[in-house]
């Protein structure tokens, strides 16, 4: 880690963002300690283990939104993650609020697609540094 890095994470820290948000705010890439690539067990989303967070909430109240068909619950939804844009995430927001835009219109469909496409950019990354931060 650069000195201007360990500068910026021990400032960050300080004002209660921690190390993983110092590394984000950076670039948007950098590994965190204890990430998946590290071998850290996030004590949740495992097989026999609690879902975590998001996983949880979104196997509740997502999934019964988008199985449901109904347009409401999945624009209230999909208005809720946009309203939680995890760190280095920048198109997280514009993606939950198209989607919801659609769903209100009853295009369904389309707030799926909007789903697909923001797990198809993000549920990786998301997984390996942020699986067990509260949703």
């Amino acid at each position: 880690m650069s000195m201007s890095m360990k500068l910026m994470s021990a400032v960050l820290m300080s004002v209660g963002i921690g190390f993983a948000g110092a590394a984000w705010a950076a670039n948007g890439t950098a590994d965190v300690p204890g990430s998946v690539a590290e071998g850290k067990d996030f004590g949740c989303g495992a097989k026999g283990q609690k879902a975590c967070p998001m996983q949880g909430w979104m196997k509740t109240v997502m999934q019964s939104a988008t199985t449901s068909g109904d347009g409401a619950k999945i624009a209230s939804a999909l208005e809720y993650v946009a309203s939680k844009p995890p760190p280095g995430m920048p198109k997280w927001v514009a993606i939950s609020k198209d989607g919801a835009e659609k769903a209100k219109k009853g295009d369904i469909d389309g707030a799926k697609a909007s789903c697909k496409a923001c797990h198809d950019l993000y549920k990786a990354e998301y997984k390996a540094k942020l699986r067990d931060a509260a949703f």
